[in-house]
Formats: C-alpha cells, sequence, structure tokens
C-alpha cells in the first residue's frame, strides 16, 4: 500500500513539475498570456472573473475567440469577418460589431479558460507551498521508516 501512494505521489508531483515548466517556457518565450476577464461582453460561453489562456498564433479565422489591444486596453471577443488583414470581431452577448482592426493587434487565440484557473491564479503561492510541504513531510516519514528497517538489520545481525 505504501508502495503504491509512493508511486501516486511521484506521478502527481512530477505532472506538476512538468506543467508548471511548460508554462513557464511557454510563458518566457511569449506564446502565451492569462487574461482576467472584467465584462459580460462573451457571456454563456465566457463569463466575467474567468481567467483566459491566450496563445499567439501565426493565423486566425472566422469564428476564432481572441484577444486583441484596442485603446490600451484588452478586448476578448470573436472573429466574425475577415478581409485579408482587416478584421471585425464581436462579443458574442453584444448587439454591435468592434470597428474593424488589423490582425497584427490581435496577442492571440482563446487556447483555455477557466475558473479553476482563477483559483490557482489566486492562490499559487500557497498551492506550490502544500505541495513542497507534503513532498518533505513525505520524504521525513521515509527517512524515518529506512533507518528503523536499518536498526532491525543491525540488532538482528548482532543478536545472531
Amino acid at each position: 500500500m505504501k508502495k503504491a501512494l509512493k508511486i501516486i505521489e511521484n506521478v502527481i508531483l512530477e505532472l506538476i513539475i512538468v506543467i508548471l515548466c511548460g508554462y513557464l517556457v511557454l510563458r518566457f518565450t511569449k506564446k502565451v498570456e492569462i487574461y482576467k476577464v472584467e465584462t459580460g461582453s462573451m457571456e454563456e460561453g465566457i463569463h466575467a472573473g474567468d481567467y483566459l489562456l491566450i496563445m499567439k498564433q501565426g493565423n486566425y479565422e472566422v469564428d476564432d475567440v481572441v484577444t486583441f489591444e484596442k485603446d490600451g486596453k484588452h478586448i476578448t471577443h470573436r472573429i466574425i469577418r475577415k478581409n485579408g488583414n482587416k478584421i471585425v470581431t464581436k462579443g458574442d452577448a453584444n448587439n454591435t460589431e468592434d470597428g474593424e482592426i488589423d490582425e497584427s493587434a490581435i496577442i492571440g487565440k482563446l487556447l483555455y479558460k477557466s475558473k479553476l484557473l482563477n483559483f490557482v491564479i489566486n492562490f499559487k503561492y500557497a498551492i506550490i507551498s502544500l505541495c513542497l510541504a507534503g513532498y518533505l513531510i513525505t520524504c521525513y516519514f521515509e527517512k524515518k521508516d529506512d533507518d528503523k528497517k536499518e536498526e532491525e538489520v543491525t540488532e538482528w545481525k548482532i543478536k545472531y
């Protein structure tokens, strides 16, 4: 049973490390950005308070949900028309289209959205601390078990 728990613990820890390393590489290469939704302009699919994982793409198509910068603000809306380098977007819950923008204003395409990401971002230091504490506690008890086994072997050798 202890061996199975140790295997599960190692797999979870390694998975967390791989995900964090992958995310950091993408962030440092500026291929991924995270934005928090402030309005309900994309309601039904994307809600105010959701966090969005936006990834830079080489090409954007009609129906892609993209984040772009306009007048110093970041806006996430759906592409409804594309004419060469010019793009027209609209929020799913809006009645009117946005003005035409240049494709170069697009920061990236929606890759993932989640309220869970909100939790992870807000409590990232607590989550990392808990994972590290759990790992250290496990290592401590594993070391104690190893010392106890070594003690038993030594006693057995001395007795016989």
